[in-house]
């Protein structure tokens, strides 16, 4: 079903409600007003420290400037590596093939001319959800107290509101298609509440349409009523005459042995080699292009796009409105390419078979310099027991996925252009490849969660439609940060973002691109998912990481906010479990260095900036299990300053 009425209680958000109004109403928007614009700022109530003549004097300044606001379209991919786009391979090798081999994107690499296109953008974690929350929410990880896939919830004081709601708060229609995977939940529910609450006035997910059938493949997971224990799973392919065929993956803990005889129609690649070995690393989908899930979200957007202040019935069967072109919309077009199952449509994985791919090196001996911990993660996620011929096809069916997610991309955008074309508004759109990205045999393994440049690396494309704030053609190829998303939307949407924003981490991309101050030496990241909690820390010719948390666990669950906050500081350089890579001779990331004895003054500082960083400068840690318990770590205020002076270290020989 799709999902109206969002939650609205502002009790702990009232405060961003009132300064917002503020922000909103004086802030300087560099999109100009259409004359025959009807439309009205609609303010939240102020803060009571906000004087009835400096909201005068405000709205003055409004009816001077009458800026109208942007529609705004937001797409966002899964698990998109950055070298899938032509364009940015183009810009840092100077070829459009990936090092891998041909990749193909059109679509993007036309909106990469029309705005400015970011080849270096980082994720701040490399799992789904909680990279998700970090954009949502404007935050670093270490900041919003989310590490992984626990969930988050209204209770806990430190909860921030998230992109949607801020937006939706100060006028703006509000529509998501896709995946959201933000992971919030109420805390104890109302009667008659939603136990997960709205961001988006209305929310199309995916995880609806494809339980409705609206998909090539899904699985459903059956639970004990009481204790919510899974009892079986069995997946679902779906095919254009109507007809589904099911398969029991696995039953009260236990695996099913036998092969899903739709493998080897499919030419499906199951990820055998891996700790979960029923993923789809490869295949056919048994839907055409346009049908498959992707397909329906695409479809979904559409149709909403499609009816303006019109009653229609959705692609769910839902009676909903479509948008009012004299108000502002946001939308959240949410693919699921090219996660797992890696099943492209025939029409595009017959083009690719004849390319010739390059399988990435990795050898054994790789692994006697990783600490346990990423030892751990090689084996839970490994390709070692695949056929040359497995490992290719997982290659080329993951770049003929994100071809077809181009074309989607292409004919959404073209979508939202005509929007704006008949509603005489301007428009911003952003563009990010990858929520984080993906291996594909890279450090031996075949999926995310890793410390390295290919779970990590993103690119972002931003246009606006008067070539101002972005200019046309224009290619940047310093480090940017996912949480640069949330200021860079809501600055133009007219927000200024000052103290009113200060839990935002990131900074407005279209200052960024025009102040050198604000470029950065390293990029941030951390994950406490599959193999406990790792951070790491990436300049440009170093990527580093550590253990900061002692323990395998969350707060709440191994142990208590703040428990032992200076056990990194204080522990043994092996106990932290360090990795270093020299990128300017392994570029690929293949022999750690951290214990190197030519590397030690440089892993001694770059130890230190991310002990600071991430454990002294703002950390927060939430037990998400209870209603409102936290603890935050200040040693080290201003730890942060993105500056770092690792770079001008005299040059080391490399040692590979």
């Amino acid at each position: 079903m799709i999902k109206s009425h969002p939650y609205l209680d502002a009790n702990r958000i009232q405060l961003y409600i009132g300064i917002l109004a503020v922000t909103f109403l004086i802030g300087g928007c560099v999109y100009p007003t259409d004359q025959n614009s009807t439309e009205s700022i609609t303010a939240a109530e102020p803060l009571s420290s906000f004087s009835k003549n400096s909201e005068a004097d405000a709205m003055q300044q409004v009816d001077k400037k009458s800026a109208l606001k942007p529609n705004i379209l937001w797409i966002l991919t899964d698990d998109q590596r950055a070298d899938s786009i032509s364009a940015v391979n183009q810009a840092i090798h100077g070829k459009s093939e990936s090092e891998l081999g041909y990749v193909e994107s059109p679509n993007i690499d036309a909106l990469a001319k029309e705005g400015v296109l970011f080849t270096r953008a980082y994720s701040q974690s490399p799992g789904c959800s909680p990279s998700r929350y970090s954009i949502a929410t404007g935050q670093y990880p270490h900041r919003s107290g989310r590490y992984g896939f626990e969930y988050a919830h209204r209770g806990n004081e430190h909860a921030k509101p998230t992109l949607p709601e801020l937006l939706r708060m100060n006028g703006y229609q509000t529509m998501l298609s896709g995946k959201s995977g933000l992971r919030i939940r109420e805390w104890e529910p109302k009667q008659g509440e939603r136990q997960t609450p709205l961001t988006y006035d209305f929310e199309v997910e995916r995880y609806a349409l494809s339980k409705a059938g609206f998909t090539d493949w899904g699985k459903n997971t059956t639970y004990e009523k009481d204790t919510w224990k899974p009892l079986s799973t069995t997946e679902h392919f779906y095919y254009p005459d109507g007809s589904k065929k099911s398969f029991l993956l696995n039953k009260n803990g236990v695996n099913n042995s036998s092969s899903n005889p739709v493998d080897k129609e499919l030419d499906i690649v199951r990820s055998y080699t891996r700790n979960s070995k029923s993923l789809i690393l490869a295949g056919q989908s048994p839907k055409p292009a346009g049908e498959t899930l992707d397909g329906f979200i695409l479809k979904a957007f559409t149709k909403y796009l499609g009816n303006p202040n019109t009653t229609y019935t959705s692609v769910l069967g839902d009676e909903i409105k479509g948008p009012d072109p004299k108000k502002p919309v946001m939308l959240s077009l949410s693919f699921g390419f090219p996660h797992t199952p890696v099943l492209p449509p025939k029409s595009f994985r017959d083009r690719f078979k004849s390319k010739h791919y390059k399988i990435p090196e990795f050898s054994q001996t790789e692994l006697e310099r990783l600490p346990p911990q990423l030892v751990k993660l090689y084996k839970n996620m490994k390709t070692d027991g695949m056929t040359k011929e497995e490992k290719l096809k997982t290659i080329r069916d993951y770049y003929a996925f994100t071809a077809y997610g181009d074309a989607l991309i292409g004919e959404a955008i073209e979508k939202f252009k005509a929007y704006n074309e008949k509603t005489g508004r301007p428009y911003l759109i952003i563009l990010t490849v990858g929520d984080h990205g993906w291996h594909l045999g890279e450090q031996g393994i075949s999926a995310k969660f890793g410390p390295w440049d290919k779970s990590n690396h993103g690119a972002m494309v931003v246009v606006d439609s008067r070539g101002e704030a972005f200019p046309r053609n224009t290619v940047y190829n310093d480090f940017i940060e996912y949480v640069d998303i949330s200021p860079t939307i809501l600055s133009a949407a007219g927000a200024e973002i000052d103290s009113s924003l200060d839990h935002l981490d990131g900074f407005d991309l279209a200052e960024v691109i025009k102040k050198p101050k604000l470029k950065r030496d390293y990029v941030l990241g951390e994950l406490n998912q599959i193999i406990g909690d790792r951070a790491y820390l990436r300049t440009n010719r170093f990527g580093f990481s550590m253990k900061v948390r002692p323990k395998l666990g969350k707060p709440g669950e191994t142990h208590k906010p703040g428990e032992d906050i200076r056990w990194a500081i204080n522990a043994s350089a092996s106990d932290v479990e360090m990795a270093l890579y020299d990128l300017s001779c392994d570029p690929n990331e293949r022999r750690n260095v951290a214990y190197e004895p030519e590397y030690s003054a440089i892993v001694k500082r770059l130890r230190e900036k991310t002990q600071d960083i991430f454990l002294g400068d703002g950390r927060l840690e939430i037990d998400w299990t209870k209603e409102n318990v936290s603890f935050t770590s200040d040693f080290a205020p201003g730890a942060h300053d993105r500056s770092l002076s690792i770079e001008s270290t005299k040059e080391i020989s490399c040692l590979l």
